[in-house]
């Protein structure tokens, strides 16, 4: 048995209100969503095994020392997957057809991304759910890391589609980055791209003093690069591009 399920369920409970906080942790937010985000931080700064501990020790359930011995991060992928199957709901209506952004969705997909890609193992299974069109599993994660049901559809819509409601400045900078990173990938210069992705930012000004694309441009300083890219979740989407994650191109309506 893995502590994975476990790990689910104490986390959707504490964010229901249904189980209480284990020994050491302490929640400040208010606001639902941000709550989750919190819990997770601190999960985080503890580990998923010793999470679970304190869970079970609270309420008196045992799980033997075997499964917190047997513990593999690498085996969340296959946990989760088990799980969402067996929970996955039935969608009550057809979904919507996705736009590229309305406020309140926007929110909520922030606090699911600044959640799932609090763990490695959580962001690569992401990208396997994503890479497989398998919803079921991307609703009961969505569940689990925001307290919030998602659509598959509307997440991709979002995230591949953000720049259309951005200023013009954030598009420019959208297509130049993503250019930039595109040739960079292509030449074998993973580490250079890794470290722009990464936010570094002496990394940064060494390369754009370099960089074909932004040589020329004396508005591309790092602080256009981060208020325009690194902060409004472009990296995510670049790292899910390159791992085969597709994304549906839209285009702004008219109101």
């Amino acid at each position: 048995m893995s502590l994975i399920p476990y790990y689910l369920q104490f986390v959707s409970e504490i964010c229901e209100g249904k189980r209480p906080l284990p020994e050491g942790f302490a929640l400040h937010e208010t606001d639902d969503l941000k709550k989750a985000v919190e819990l997770q931080t601190q999960i985080q700064t503890v580990g998923i095994p010793e999470f679970v501990r304190r869970c079970a020790a609270q309420t008196g359930e045992s799980i033997p020392q075997a499964d917190y011995d047997a513990f593999d991060p690498n085996d969340l992928n296959a946990a989760i997957a088990q799980l969402a199957a067996e929970r996955a709901p039935e969608p009550d209506e057809p979904a919507e057809p996705a736009e590229p952004v309305k406020t309140e969705t926007r929110d909520i997909f922030e606090v699911f991304l600044d959640s799932v890609c609090l763990e490695d193992e959580i962001f690569r299974y992401l990208i396997d759910i994503l890479r497989r069109g398998a919803d079921g599993e991307f609703r009961t994660l969505s569940r689990a890391a925001a307290r919030t049901e998602l659509s598959m559809e509307d997440f991709l819509a979002w995230l591949g589609n953000r720049e259309l409601l951005g200023s013009t400045d954030e598009q420019a900078c959208v297509r130049i980055m993503d250019g930039c990173l595109s040739r960079l990938m292509a030449e074998g210069q993973t580490e250079l791209a890794a470290a722009l992705l990464s936010g570094d930012e002496t990394t940064f000004k060494l390369f754009r003093t370099q960089a074909p694309e932004l040589v020329h441009l004396p508005d591309a300083t790092y602080e256009w690069y981060a208020q325009n890219y690194l902060d409004r979740y472009y990296p995510v989407r670049f790292i899910l591009r390159m791992n085969g994650v597709v994304f549906p191109e839209l285009t702004q309506k008219e109101e």
